[in-house]
């Protein structure tokens, strides 16, 4: 049953879409980033909508599958999806997008964790994305590389946060238990607060079997579930930047909506949401992926998101990031010195935190996902080809990919 306060949110959608539309002649796009593009404009909102939505009432509209939308690209997409066991369950909570015919323990596998709040499901717009830098890469990395696709359980049909956590060790210990040992993490969003917080699990666990991920993929992750008092006030990204992104604020502010996604829980667990529990780095030096040689991890926020201090914070003390807020606007300009950390990787582990020139929440997965219509048309498209600028988050973690994947 849809409450009132859902009811009426989905009703004003046709009319929020329609004045976006009669601005736009007039005023431009909905920010900085999207002033010339209706269509991006107009998803903004929708993604809007959909993120505002009370938890509980998203179950009664959301009925796709991960599933469903895996198997719906196929016809849409014919040879791109056209890979070995596209669309195969590997255990109750987990598709394979590709997985590699005669695939050796060593090979990578990318298991990608999908961002929603932990509230709503996969988006085809995600799942093109993932598949557009899976085809980017290196052929000689491509063709030993494999992606499975966690499909955990939401918040909106009763499974609080914490839930997924688990889900992710079940599939991540079969995966194991069968001799696999070379793993990337890639998560969006509430994904990215998983494969963060997976790592805090496998260290509390102390579990030698278990080998740690050999990279993390973090875009836009939900660090800190619950916002401080001042964060919300002028200087600070959850104030200053609600009106250029998709992402509101009251995602960290608003009890209700916490107690539905944690079921009363405290947010202040490293299990469940690290930016809520005071920072130390000894919580985080000794995690291999993060620090040692061989190991890798990426980060990729927004100068314009609303978790964009949230995601500098947690970077400075659990990978040594000396980024910070900028002061003045990029005016849509990269400047890698303003914008980007890398470190050595020569001693330890190799580390590449990014901002994107107004960027915005999960703009690589929700924004660029039209590069998989180019694919399509265009089979001998390659990663040297496409403007960076427009698809800035694809060819930057598709570089970070093809320079760390292991393959033997």
């Amino acid at each position: 049953m849809i409450s009132l306060k859902g009811l009426l949110s989905i009703l004003s959608l046709p009319v929020r879409l329609l004045w976006v539309t009669i601005k736009y002649p007039f005023v431009g796009g909905a920010n900085a980033k999207f002033k010339n593009s209706l269509v991006n404009s107009l998803k903004i909102e929708l993604c809007r909508f959909a993120l505002t939505l009370p938890v509980h009432d998203t179950a009664a509209i959301a009925n796709r599958t991960t599933q469903g939308v895996i198997d719906k690209l196929k016809p849409l997409y014919p040879t791109r999806t056209n890979l070995n066991n596209y669309g195969k369950k590997f255990d109750k909570q987990s598709i394979w997008l590709v997985e590699v015919k005669g695939r050796s323990h060593t090979d990578p596998i990318v298991i990608y964790l999908h961002g929603g709040g932990y509230f709503i499901n996969t988006s085809p717009s995600q799942i093109t994305s993932v598949l557009s830098m899976y085809h980017l890469l290196d052929e000689e990395k491509r063709k030993r590389t494999s992606i499975l696709v966690l499909d955990y359980s939401l918040a909106c049909h009763g499974h609080y946060i914490g839930t997924q956590l688990y889900e992710l060790a079940a599939t991540y210990n079969k995966l194991v238990s069968e001799g696999n040992d070379n793993f990337v993490l890639m998560g969006d969003s509430a994904g990215g607060n998983l494969a963060i917080t997976f790592l805090q699990y496998l260290k509390q666990e102390k579990n030698p079997k278990l080998p740690w991920p050999r990279s993390e993929v973090l875009i836009s992750p939900w660090v800190k579930l619950a916002g401080d008092k001042h964060q919300f006030t002028p200087g600070h990204s959850y104030h200053d930047n609600e009106k250029h992104d998709m992402l509101s604020s009251n995602f960290a502010k608003d009890p209700k909506r916490q107690a539905h996604l944690l079921g009363g829980k405290s947010p202040a667990d490293l299990l469940i949401s690290p930016g809520n529990v005071p920072y130390k780095t000894s919580d985080w030096n000794d995690i291999p992926t993060l620090n040692s040689k061989g190991y890798s991890t990426f980060v990729i926020l927004g100068e314009h998101e609303v978790f964009r201090d949230d995601i500098l914070e947690w970077s400075k003390y659990a990978l040594g990031s000396p980024l910070v807020p900028q002061s003045q606007e990029s005016k849509g300009k990269f400047d890698s010195k303003a914008h980007e950390y890398k470190s050595g990787g020569i001693n330890d582990a190799y580390i590449d935190v990014v901002v994107e020139p107004w960027g915005i929440h999960d703009s690589v997965l929700f924004f660029e996902n039209r590069v998989m219509e180019k694919l399509e048309k265009q089979h001998h498209l390659k990663l040297n080809d496409l403007d960076d600028e427009e698809l800035f988050g694809i060819v930057k973690i598709t570089k970070f990919l093809n320079k760390t994947l292991v393959v033997k």
